[in-house]
């Protein structure tokens, strides 16, 4: 059912009325799928930081940021899973499509030659880097990138990602700050 629809059976005017829009939203958007993939998201995000700090001070720095990898690595097959052909983000490729931003992106997922495989393949470090597991499912299926690809790659990718933030970044600031301050109290 499109927007149009439902706007024309609810009879709305010209200017929707308060929470008409959003209403419009999640009656065409939000499916059983993709609102538990928003659910998830928000969960990982509030918990990603203090879990990462409570595998630190007990299993220690490496095998917290392991554990951590694991965790975060079973959250991307799932968000990977539950954006599957999913129309909201057809939609966000096509409103980003309209921007110079979304315009780049377009050049990058849709260039089919030897140029456009170096640019995806020089694009994945830094989302796998920078991104967490469901933005990083979100980029992928912005990229278009096949699923025996995007798999690997996501699941893979939470590994080295958890070593870096969760390891280094997070393990060095508690090793070096927070434990000594800790201690001396």
């Amino acid at each position: 059912m499109s927007a149009e629809e439902v706007a024309a059976r609810e009879q709305t005017e010209d200017t929707p009325k308060r929470g008409a829009l959003r209403r419009l939203f999640l009656l065409r958007y939000l499916r059983p799928r993709m609102g538990l993939a928003l659910a998830l998201w928000r969960v990982e995000a509030r918990t990603a930081t203090p879990l990462a700090l409570l595998f630190i001070a007990t299993l220690g720095r490496w095998p917290g940021a392991l554990v951590m990898g694991f965790l975060m690595a079973a959250y991307a097959a799932l968000f990977l899973y539950l954006l599957e052909g999913n129309a909201a983000l057809d939609d966000m490729r096509a409103w980003a499509g309209r921007r110079s931003m979304g315009r780049a992106l377009e050049r990058l997922a849709d260039r089919g030659d030897s140029v456009g495989k170096a640019r995806r393949a020089a694009a994945v470090l830094p989302v796998v880097m920078i991104l967490g597991p469901f933005w990083r499912a979100v980029a992928f299926h912005l990229f278009r990138m096949r699923r025996a690809v995007a798999y690997p790659l996501s699941v893979g990718g939470s590994i080295p990602h958890s070593l870096l933030w969760t390891g280094l970044v997070l393990g060095g600031i508690w090793e070096g700050l927070a434990w000594p301050w800790i201690k001396a109290l």
